[in-house]
């Protein structure tokens, strides 16, 4: 069977227990509707699908059981990880440019320069086996790029790029590179050390990459009507509404009220104000003033 219809059958089996626990038979059933949708083939057999199951664990870490009770296999919600959401988004996104013709008629996708993409399955053999790796670095701000020998720890997605989480070895400390501003990658087979540190947690209050101020309660409030967005689409998972009245919408977050943060609140222009803590507030009107000076 070709790699794709494998990985193909595993996020699909993964997508349909997400949502409700399922017999083989409904499993089996689900596939073949989608098997009929892609013109892939997705028919699989009882011991197929317990090779499947432990494959799925090998690979993506999701344990799937039996309930014998229910005599039905399940996702236990605290072992399957958010973050896959964007994996099935993607699959959802890619079967649908594989059964369709003349895509380019139908759908419009953002343009978007390099975003070191190239990097990912070399970096990610390098976590996986502890090896330090060299590049070299182009920052925004120099001419010309820097060496860099580091150990990759861990891969992050953030405002729509990838940036590599690394620690540097000539610094001793946590940094992170944007993949698309790598080159020259090398992957060493010398071993790195262990790091025992859970970046997860670590940027677990981030909006985006930075995290260099202390992760604090932030409110924002809005209009009614533009709160139906922020709902639909919140700024960062800690979002919650602290209170809604007729006309307006207060958000409470815990963030680290970084320079990205502050961007992603000046995307909202004026339909989005800071209320709390009184210092952020304060540095948003400076910089609406500051601003304001440009435009005399």
């Amino acid at each position: 069977m070709a790699k794709r219809e494998y990985i193909q059958r595993h996020l699909l089996i993964i997508k349909r227990l997400k949502k409700r626990p399922s017999s083989f038979d409904d499993l089996h059933s689900y596939l073949l509707q989608q098997q009929e949708l892609t013109n892939e083939n997705y028919d699989i057999s009882q011991r197929t699908f317990q090779r499947d199951i432990k494959d799925i664990y090998t690979i993506f870490g999701i344990e799937i059981k039996f309930n014998k009770s229910e005599r039905k296999y399940e996702i236990i919600e605290e072992d399957f990880e958010k973050e896959y959401d964007r994996i099935f988004e993607s699959f959802e996104t890619l079967s649908a440019i594989n059964i369709s013709n003349h895509i380019g008629k139908k759908m419009i996708l953002e343009r978007k320069a390099n975003k070191g993409t190239e990097h990912l399955h070399g970096l990610l053999y390098a976590i996986d086996n502890e090896y330090l790796v060299k590049f070299q670095h182009q920052s925004y701000w120099k001419d010309e790029p820097t060496n860099r020998k580091v150990q990759p720890l861990l891969i992050k997605e953030a405002q729509h790029r990838w940036y590599l989480v690394c620690w540097d070895v000539e610094k001793s400390e946590i940094r992170n590179f944007g993949l698309d501003r790598i080159s020259n990658l090398d992957i060493t087979q010398k071993k790195g050390r262990k790091m025992d540190i859970d970046l997860s947690e670590f940027y677990h209050h981030a909006v985006g990459i930075e995290t260099y101020e202390k992760a604090e309660k932030v409110v924002l409030v809005c209009s009614s009507y533009q709160a139906q967005y922020l709902k639909s689409l919140p700024i960062h998972p800690s979002q919650k509404i602290q209170k809604e009245t007729k006309d307006k919408c207060y958000f409470e977050l815990f963030v680290h009220p970084t320079n990205e943060f502050i961007m992603e609140v000046f995307k909202y222009n004026n339909t989005l104000e800071v209320k709390e803590p009184k210092w952020l507030r304060i540095e948003i009107k400076n910089r609406v003033q500051d601003m304001m000076k440009s435009y005399k």
